[in-house]
């Protein structure tokens, strides 16, 4: 099972490389919304992701990928729906999957797929999935039509509907499966790094393009300063947190080394995705074509550290960490020399 399921993830994260490549870049249309209380009441032509407190969705959209502490799902999803939240529900029909994780989960309407993740999970009696159901839960109750399989991670299962081929593992036998970049966690957070680093890239596309032509110049430099400045942040952070004094040091210096690190994978898949782009003849600044950009270097970057070569993947993410680090230094300190032409006076 572990297997197929290696080889139907990498097989999705290879389709996200080349959709960008074969489709026009006006194909490709989303909105982004925050707000404290969210509600849709006209129809959406693109597909929209949200950030809120409380999400409600009356009203027909292409898609979404919606962040709340509620979610309330009530109008037809033309495409895929990704939810994430305490209280999720959704009570309409979703043309594409649903992937949702949350505490608890009410699911209605008609769906082709769906992958859940919750403490508690229903399937209302209107809920139909035409193929496959994967669900982890600590309670899992059925009361839909499923049409293909259900596989039920759970020790407490009740099914009062229909399923077409039911199998349900406990919490002991399914730890083997949910080890490692494969564990649901794992997925899940490789899903929210790339969102992530869509919404940084369209939020500092300048910033991310800095750090590029800072690439250009020596990659293996960038790699071997990257690599020392991360060694002497930790010991700065460790010895400052000695003393009460450098408590405060020791805390800034960290969230600093954090950021960093973050900021180095999202920003060499940018730089990696980018140069594929121009080496096809498509360039652009446009933000469609910076976020293209992005999406291919990551799944290229996930691919190469799932290569089944021991400690191949480890290694990767040490060279790619460190020329990320090391690259945002030479940016952030070129953005703080004085600009070209200006008289200095030392």
């Amino acid at each position: 099972m572990t297997a197929r399921i290696k080889y139907f993830f990498i097989l999705c994260m290879a389709s996200i490389v080349l959709v960008p490549l074969v489709i026009p870049d006006n194909a490709f249309a989303f909105q982004v919304i925050s707000g404290n209380q969210i509600s849709i009441q006209e129809p959406v032509q693109d597909e929209v992701i949200i950030f809120g407190e409380t999400v409600y969705v009356d009203a027909p959209v292409r898609g979404a990928i919606i962040f709340a502490n509620t979610i309330d799902v009530n109008a037809p999803i033309e495409g895929d729906l990704l939810l994430a939240g305490r209280q999720v529900t959704v009570n309409a029909d979703v043309s594409g999957k649903i992937v949702a994780a949350g505490n608890i989960i009410d699911l209605g309407g008609e769906s082709t797929n769906v992958i859940l993740a919750a403490n508690s999970v229903h399937f209302e009696p209107t809920s139909v999935v035409n193929k496959d159901a994967y669900v982890a839960g600590g309670s899992i109750n059925n009361e839909g039509n499923i049409s293909g399989q259900l596989v039920a991670m759970t020790d407490d299962f009740q099914n009062n509907g229909t399923v077409g081929d039911l199998e349900i593992r406990s919490q002991d036998s399914m730890m083997p499966d949910i080890e490692g970049w494969l564990s649901l966690f794992g997925i899940l957070f490789v899903i929210g790094f790339g969102i992530l680093g869509i919404i940084l890239v369209k939020l500092l596309p300048k910033q991310f393009d800095s750090v590029r032509l800072v690439m250009k110049k020596s990659i293996i430099k960038n790699t071997v300063v990257g690599f020392l400045l991360i060694i002497l942040f930790v010991v700065v952070i460790v010895l400052s947190a000695i003393t009460v004094v450098g408590m405060p040091v020791s805390v800034f210096g960290l969230l600093v080394l954090l950021i960093g690190l973050i900021l180095s994978s999202l920003v060499i898949s940018f730089v990696i995705g980018k140069k594929i782009l121009e080496l096809l003849g498509r360039k652009s600044s446009g933000d469609l074509h910076n976020i293209s950009s992005f999406l291919i270097g990551f799944v290229i970057l996930n691919l190469l550290y799932a290569v089944p070569i021991p400690y191949f993947g480890q290694i990767v993410q040490v060279i790619v960490t460190s020329m990320g680090f090391g690259a945002i230094y030479y940016a952030v300190r070129k953005s703080r020399s004085p600009v070209s032409g200006e008289k200095v006076s030392i």
